[in-house]
């Protein structure tokens, strides 16, 4: 081997080296020197004896050399073997002489030469380093074991060019043997050294480092498939169980030793992959059958010891901080308990607390995903051993917590089945261990994975969701559930979301539907169970699920009858539906039975028998429908089918077959039909039909001809009896609309089964059709009003007529629109029914009667024509000649009452006598009986009673009767000595309000003194002087009619409480608009004093201040009507003039119009009345001077500048049209007020100007207590106000046609101007 310095020319041709060798030996270098390949191969060759000096400078040079393409291209062309076998000798030479620079060196140098050189060099460097390895002891080939472990890992096939491989396998695993003696002190191991052996030496320097080169060298070889257990191997005379034995108790031990983690990945890896080509499979069995019964006493205490070392072996590597070599140990302890290990090595493993380790390893794994995945893995296996491994679950459960909710959030996470499969276990095995706050969070986490799932969030398997189904499930059947607080919301959510994921057809139903009603059913039987607060607080869960069934459910049922064919999934929805109608609340499940009934169930549940054509859905089918006939109809009719369910056919066709079968003989024929009845008249509630209405018809009636003699003879006969008169009363009602036939045999036999048998028209719900139909029947009158008499008694007691609070049966309701129709009979029966319990004197009857005429009245206040045309006015009349209780004619008075406030006035045209006799006996019953300072109630019906028949005397009906109340002395007079002692009282009658006795009857007496007013005008029209009541009593004899004279009237006005202020001072205003036409008519003269004018004057001026708008506008009327009687005379003039109140309120109406803000608040709503009392004022014969100084120029203007379209009404607008005509406006003033008035009526037209109208209070139309006769009366009084009825509508018309006669005004005046 030559070279030459560094300023070298380029390589001359090749020569042979010094020594003599061949010149193709000689391989140039780009540096322009040589290399002798023989030269190197000989002093490698003899490394053993060379000097170690001279051995590196050579493998550095060639190294080097390997580095040069120069180099490198010649020798892999012409030479590519012939430095292989130099550099093994020189390797083994190295390693003889533990000369570890010398080896690395040469390891390294034979490693860059296979990668250099190829196949060639690497071939021979594989064949002849295994050689050197596949004998004798290899504590000294360290770096020789590193140098094959290189080559095996770089070189393609490199097992082929192995020549012994099953004898260097052999020798690596039995150098692989740990040593085994007694520890010695230093001392007497060198006074030893000469006496031991090297191989024994050896062991002593036995390394970690080795081991782990041992352990990679046996690991490529079983990736390349050079193990004895591979095809590849001769395998012949080999014993592969000991190899295996002792492969693996060596790994293990050297696993257990070592804390280096090189050498427990390398030891990790190659245990891995001969685990899983199964080498240690049979070592692992414990089961002797499975063994030659010769081995089986040395092998199964082996593999018991080797079973518990690789538990121990394992614990080290699991516990490192090495990531690799922890996840690289998971998978072997996988493998191995994936092999045909039996369960004795998982009790093993676990008895040696591997799981610990493990779920330490996830404890600590951060949430390392391959960590997580090999260790969810492998607690799985082990979970296969659920007596031990569920003691370990208890321990460790909290650690899955976190790596549940980790898992849960990242969609189709491997191992996200098996973490809900270990969390369950914890469930169902350590639900003590639990903590409250533990099952919650997992019941959240299982939700929210639901709902992701549902929301799009994330994907999911199949088996997932069966698993999340199945540990809420679990959840909910813990002890502690009631316990858990969010635990209801949770599932709400879930079984919500899980229902809408598997009835979506998005999944395979057939697998998913099962888990998610069987979530939902025990969801269901949750809610239901526990004590009243339990079952309280889980009241949203239990509607939630109800309106998942209407939602999802029965939507489901309806298509299923098209598409469906999964007879488990309609089982568990009817059997969920069972659960809602038999155990919820007796209000939720009528609920949603009625939902069901309302959806065609009927004929869903014979589609479904004749989709499934099996007992098991037949009975399930029939037995919902009898408890929706529970809840329909009451728990009795529900039974009949749950007792003939066996028998009863699932063609709708059979049964109507079956129902016109004679079943006299037949028990379960009779039963079978009483069934059939129960259906067909629950279905006619619900508008559905198993049959044609004809065919119905034919089928009742042939049940009818056929069992007619004995029917219902095997059940209680008033049930079944009362339910088919209501369904033939239906299905006659219904065809009587369509005109089909009917048998008048049929129609006979049941009326006379009605009239001697046992039946009950309360008992069931009934239809409307079929009520009217019956009560159309003249036949059944008498067998009716026993009914009937019946109903208004169980009304009259209970005001409602129901079975349970599930049934609705015969209401009032019913009855008052049967009546309302008028094609019923009910109005006179009732009326009949009522003269026959007077005439027996049977009260609580005639009360019960009464009722229930009064409540048909206040439902519908126009069937009082009906009662009256059916004599009810004779009826009540004898009440009051009878010995009747004082309750039974309050009632009676307050039905009158009714009546005379509903009826028509042409009604009372046929029958003006019968009222004037009952109005005679009720003056009679009033003056003999009443005592005005008792707290009675029928007094003040009587007197709402009078009231009334003196307001419907003003239409010109009941003249005689309204005579006989107004001239009745005996009334005159106590209306006298109430308002007398009224007026007495002073001011401290205004503490005697409505809510007082006396309050009360001075407000009924006003008012019926309001009301006689009125009829005084319509029946005394001509007798009457009006001015008689504007005198006091001493100067004239006591009135003769009803009525209170002005003076008393204005006392009560002064002093009276707000009802009797308002009542008084409309009946004042009432007396001075007649008294003003009957002088404007017959142009008579005041006769009262000027002094008692002057009174009046006094309190109404002052009473327009007052809080009550209603009041101070009455009083405002009063004063405008006496400001008008001026013009009748001297003494009018000199009291108008005098008045000093005028002006004050004008002065108060100015400042309102000029500066809004200025005026008093009880003047503040008071303009319209003051605007009517300064055109009053203006329109006297002599204009008062202040009034005109008020009026000026300066006024004007602010009170033009001040106006706004807003609130301009038609009395300001009147106001300026009389002050244009008194020349109190210039020209500007117009022109400002016609600028605003064209604005207003612009407005108007618009929509824009008027505010909206205010809904109006809702009145009563009729009475059920004295209060509301006398609410009723004060409405009517306000009704007959003038301009009370005024919309907004009628109030804008009269602002435009003001404004338009301002206009017409303005013109004409403006045309005088022009003349002038």
């Amino acid at each position: 081997m030559e070279s030459d310095g560094e300023d070298t020319p380029p390589p001359a041709a090749a020569r042979a080296c010094g020594a003599g060798h061949r010149a193709s030996h000689s391989l140039p270098t780009s540096a322009g020197g040589r290399v002798c390949l023989s030269c190197a191969a000989a002093l490698l060759s003899s490394a053993a004896s060379a000097p170690s000096h001279h051995v590196s400078h050579a493998l550095a040079a060639l190294s080097l050399a390997l580095a040069d393409p120069a180099f490198l291209a010649p020798l892999r062309a012409a030479h590519p073997r012939l430095l292989a076998a130099p550099l093994a000798e020189a390797l083994a030479a190295a390693a003889a002489r533990r000369d570890a620079a010398l080896a690395a060196q040469a390891s390294d140098l034979a490693a860059d030469l296979a990668a250099a050189v190829g196949a060639p060099a690497a071939s021979d460097l594989v064949a002849r380093v295994a050689r050197a390895l596949s004998s004798g002891s290899l504590v000294k080939h360290l770096h020789t074991l590193h140098c094959l472990g290189i080559l095996l890992n770089s070189t393609k096939d490199a097992a082929a060019y192995i020549g012994d491989k099953q004898s260097l396998y052999l020798n690596l695993v039995n150098n692989l043997r740990l040593p085994r003696f007694i520890p010695l002190h230093i001392d007497t191991f060198l006074a030893l050294r000469i006496t031991l052996s090297d191989s024994i030496i050896n062991l002593f320097w036995y390394s970690d480092e080795i081991r782990g080169e041992i352990l990679f060298v046996l690991y490529k070889l079983s990736l390349l498939n050079a193990t004895p257990w591979d095809d590849i191997c001769d395998n012949d005379n080999v014993d592969l169980s000991a190899i295996g034995r002792s492969l693996l108790q060596f790994s293990l031990e050297v696993l257990l030793k070592t804390q280096n983690d090189d050498v427990r990945l390398n030891c990790v890896a190659l245990l891995l992959t001969l685990a899983k080509k199964g080498a240690f499979d049979i070592l692992l069995l414990s089961d002797p059958s499975l063994i030659s019964s010769a081995e089986a006493e040395d092998n199964v205490p082996l593999n018991d010891s080797l079973i518990i070392l690789f538990a121990d072996a394992v614990k080290g590597s699991l516990l490192s901080t090495n990531i690799e070599v922890q996840t690289g140990t998971l998978e072997l302890i996988f493998h191995f308990l994936s092999s045909d290990a039996n369960i004795f090595v998982l009790k093993t493993l676990i008895d040696q607390n591997v799981a610990d380790y493990v779920f330490e390893v996830l404890r600590l794994s951060g949430n390392n995903d391959p960590l997580v995945i090999s260790s969810i893995q492998v607690l799985s296996i082990l979970a296969n051993s659920e007596e031990r491994f569920k003691e370990k679950l208890a321990i460790a459960v909290s650690t899955l917590l976190p790596v549940l909710h980790y898992v849960s959030e990242i969609p189709f996470h491997p191992v996200q089945s098996q973490v809900l499969r270990l969390v369950c276990i914890s469930i169902v095995n350590c639900s003590g261990i639990l903590s409250l706050s533990q099952e919650e969070q997992i019941a959240c986490t299982l939700s929210a994975i639901l709902r992701r799932h549902g929301n799009g969030e994330l994907g999911m398997s199949s088996e997932t969701f069966a698993l999340v189904c199945s540990m809420l499930v679990e959840i909910l059947k813990l002890p502690s559930a009631d316990d858990i607080q969010k635990l209801p919301s949770f599932i709400v959510e879930a079984s919500k979301h899980a229902i809408s994921l598997t009835f979506s057809h998005e999944y395979d139903c057939l697998f998913l539907t099962p888990h998610s009603l069987l979530l939902l059913k025990e969801a269901l039987i949750f809610c239901l169970e526990g004590n009243k607060d339990q079952i309280l607080r889980k009241k949203v869960l239990e509607d939630s699920i109800i309106e998942t069934c209407e939602t999802y459910l029965l939507p489901w049922l309806e298509s299923a009858i098209v598409d469906g064919n999964d007879e488990e999934t309609l089982s568990g929805i009817l059997q969920i539906f069972q659960i809602i109608l038999s155990r919820a609340s007796d209000n939720k499940s009528f609920k949603f039975a009625e939902m069901l009934a309302s959806s065609s169930w009927f004929s869903l549940s014979f589609g479904f028998m004749g989709l499934f054509p099996t007992d098991h859905v037949k009975s399930a089918v029939y037995l919902v429908i009898s408890s929706i006939v529970d809840k329909v109809l009451g728990i009795s009719y529900g039974e009949t089918i749950r007792d003939a369910c066996i028998y009863l056919p699932p063609d709708p066709a059979e049964l109507m077959y079956l129902l016109g079968q004679c079943s006299s003989e037949d028990f379960n024929l009779a039963s079978c039909q009483c069934a059939i009845l129960v259906i067909l008249y629950v279905c006619s509630f619900y508008n559905e039909r198993l049959a044609a209405d004809n065919q119905i018809l034919a089928s009742v009636e042939q049940y009818i001809l056929l069992n007619g003699a004995k029917f219902p003879h095997e059940i209680p006969g008033s049930l079944m009896l009362t339910l088919l008169v209501h369904l033939y009363a239906f299905v006659r009602g219904i065809s009587f609309r369509f005109g089909i036939p009917h048998s008048p045999e049929a129609e006979k036999t049941l009326f006379h089964a009605m009239a001697h048998k046992e039946w009950d028209l309360l008992l069931i719900r009934v239809h409307l059709i079929a009520l009217k139909w019956l009560f159309q029947n003249e036949e059944l009158m008498e067998p009716l009003s026993f009914h009937l008499l019946n109903f208004c008694k169980i009304f009259c007691e209970d005001r409602i007529v129901t079975l349970s609070s599930s049934t609705q049966l015969v209401d009032i309701q019913m009855i008052a629109e049967l009546v309302y129709s008028g094609e019923t009979c009910i109005s006179s029966l009732l009326v009949s029914l009522l003269s026959q319990m007077i005439k027996e004197s049977a009260e609580d009857e005639v009360l019960s009667v009464v009722n229930v005429i009064t409540e048909i009245l206040v439902t519908f206040p126009c069937t009082s024509d009906q009662f009256m045309s059916c004599g009810i006015v004779d009826a009540l009349g004898s009440i009051y000649l009878s010995l009747c209780s004082s309750r039974i004619k309050s009632v009676c008075s307050l039905l009158i009452f009714n009546i005379l406030h509903s009826a028509s006035a042409m009604t009372f045209t046929c029958d003006d006598d019968a009222w004037h006799a009952l109005t005679m006996k009720l003056l009679d019953c009033f003056n003999s009986s009443l005592a005005y300072t008792s707290n009675e109630q029928e007094w003040k019906i009587l007197i709402g009673i009078l009231c009334l028949i003196l307001n419907h005397s003003a239409n010109k009906v009941l003249i005689e009767p309204a005579k006989a109340i107004i001239l009745n002395n005996c009334l005159v007079l106590l209306m006298d000595g109430i308002v007398q002692e009224a007026c007495a009282k002073g001011p401290s009658l205004f503490q005697h309000n409505q809510e007082t006795t006396f309050g009360e009857l001075l407000i009924l007496m006003l008012l019926l003194i309001f009301f006689s007013l009125r009829s005084l005008q319509a029946i005394l029209e001509a007798s009457i002087d009006w001015q008689e009541f504007l005198q006091y009593s001493d100067d004239t004899e006591s009135s003769s009619v009803l009525g209170i004279p002005c003076h008393d009237l204005c006392r009560l006005m002064h002093f009276g409480p707000s009802p009797v202020k308002l009542i008084a001072s409309q009946c004042l205003l009432e007396l001075l608009n007649r008294i003003s036409d009957q002088r404007s008519c017959l142009n008579a003269e005041l006769r009262c004093s000027a002094k008692y004018l002057k009174s009046i004057i006094a309190v109404t001026e002052g009473m327009v201040f007052d809080q009550d708008s209603r009041v101070a506008e009455n009083c405002g009327a009063c004063l405008t009507v006496i400001l008008g009687w001026e013009r009748f005379g001297s003494r009018e003039k000199a009291v108008v003039r005098e008045s000093k109140w005028s002006r004050l309120i004008l002065e108060e109406f100015a400042v309102a119009l000029t500066a809004p803000g200025l005026t008093s608040k009880s003047f503040s709503n008071q303009q319209k009345i003051a605007a009517n009392i300064a055109l009053s004022l203006l329109q006297l014969s002599q204009v008062p001077d202040w009034l005109t100084s008020l009026f000026s120029d300066s006024l004007i203007s602010g009170i033009v500048a001040n106006l706004s379209a807003r609130n301009v009404t038609a009395e300001i607008v009147t106001l300026f049209s009389e002050l244009m005509a008194k020349n109190y406006l210039n020209q500007e003033h117009i022109a400002g007020l016609h600028n605003l008035f064209q604005v207003c009526r612009r407005q108007a037209y618009e929509g824009g100007g008027g505010s909206k109208a205010q809904p109006s209070e809702q009145k009563a139309d009729a009475a059920r207590s004295s209060d509301d006769v006398r609410a009723l009366l004060f409405g009517m009084m306000l009704e007959q106000r003038a301009c009370s009825g005024a919309t907004v509508e009628m109030e804008q018309q009269r602002l435009l046609r003001e404004i338009d006669s301002f206009f017409f005004q303005e013109s004409s005046l403006r045309e005088q101007n022009s003349v002038k």
